[in-house]
């Protein structure tokens, strides 16, 4: 599983670095059999892997004496419920975490033709948004990101006939439709948004095979997520869950539209499947649904209330546009 973190993921690597210097180190040894060898095997390797590690962190720095483009703060104001309820050093934390998948990932069309800045920041949010309780969190299995006009079929071509809207592909790239994409966050309450569907799925294959459990979720969880999955799928089958019904297709589709009800009907599951929302709270170290403790139709900071704030605005607005 990915270490939890920046800190965290750097530890992991300096360990890594440090394990693969020895075994080349016990290489050299072996071929060329005097310590200077072995210790100038050891300081390359190691200093190879340091220099990969640090030079993320120092591309991130610059990234972060630049002040954030105002373009990208409107698409995020507009589109992202989940941005227009952080405050402060919180909402400062999500634009960095956007503007790091944007500028550290290929975000394009089909042969590599450019695509509007208004998608790239809502592939960049849809990461920020899963990996928000993670700090620093560093999506390293996502290659590039690939974006058609519309849905497409299995050979990748836009049509009527198309009915694909997202896919992890090969070679870790992340496939979307530029009109899904903008759906999923327009909607924002329906349980249906392809940005936060497909990055799930990378979480899960970051531990592994799609099987379902995702990176990010502890190792003493995994058995009762499994247990869970079943009866939670069972309760789909029979139309007695607030999940989409493509949820019971298999494991990881299951994960993937329970995520997608975690952040877009967070107050709906946890009424309706508090166990499920518990473990996916844990997974995802967030609370989107807000103190339990708060009514849900009272609570100000719940997705429901900033999204009803939200359209509030939006009608003044277009009021003052037709004055």
């Amino acid at each position: 599983m990915t270490p939890r973190g920046a800190d965290g993921i750097m530890k992991f690597r300096f360990i890594t670095s440090a394990l693969l210097a020895l075994a080349v180190g016990v290489f050299a040894f072996v071929v060329r059999g005097d310590a200077v060898s072995v210790g100038a095997a050891i300081a390359a390797a190691l200093g190879a892997g340091l220099f990969v590690q640090n030079r993320r962190l120092l591309r991130r720095r610059r990234m972060d004496r630049a002040p954030f483009p105002d373009a990208w703060r409107a698409v995020l104001d507009e589109y992202v419920d989940f941005y227009d309820g952080l405050e402060g050093d919180d909402q400062a934390r999500f634009e960095r975490d956007v503007r790091y998948f944007v500028e550290e990932h290929t975000i394009a069309g089909p042969r590599g033709i450019e695509v509007e800045e208004e998608l790239k920041v809502l592939v960049g949010a849809s990461a920020a948004l899963l990996s928000f309780g993670q700090p620093g969190y560093i999506w390293e299995r996502v290659r590039d990101v690939i974006i058609y006009p519309e849905a497409f079929d299995d050979e990748y071509v836009t049509s009527s006939q198309g009915n694909i809207l997202g896919q992890v592909g090969r070679q870790s790239s992340i496939i979307f439709s530029a009109r899904a994409l903008r759906q999923g966050f327009a909607a924002g309450d329906d349980g249906l948004n392809v940005g936060l569907h497909e990055m799930a799925h990378v979480l899960d294959f970051d531990g592994g095979p799609a099987d379902g459990v995702p990176s990010l979720m502890p190792w003493h969880a995994v058995r009762g997520w499994l247990n869970l999955v079943h009866d939670e799928v069972q309760l789909i089958d029979a139309h007695r869950s607030v999940l989409r019904q493509y949820g019971a297709t298999n494991e990881a589709e299951f994960f993937a539209v329970a995520t997608e009800a975690f952040f877009e009907r967070p107050t709906q599951l946890r009424k309706k499947h508090p166990e499920l929302y518990a473990m996916l709270r844990e997974a995802y170290a967030q609370d989107p649904a807000g103190p339990s403790e708060v009514d849900d139709e009272g609570d100000e900071r719940s997705p429901e209330a900033r999204r009803r704030r939200r359209n509030e605005r939006k009608r003044r607005q277009d009021k003052k546009d037709k004055r």
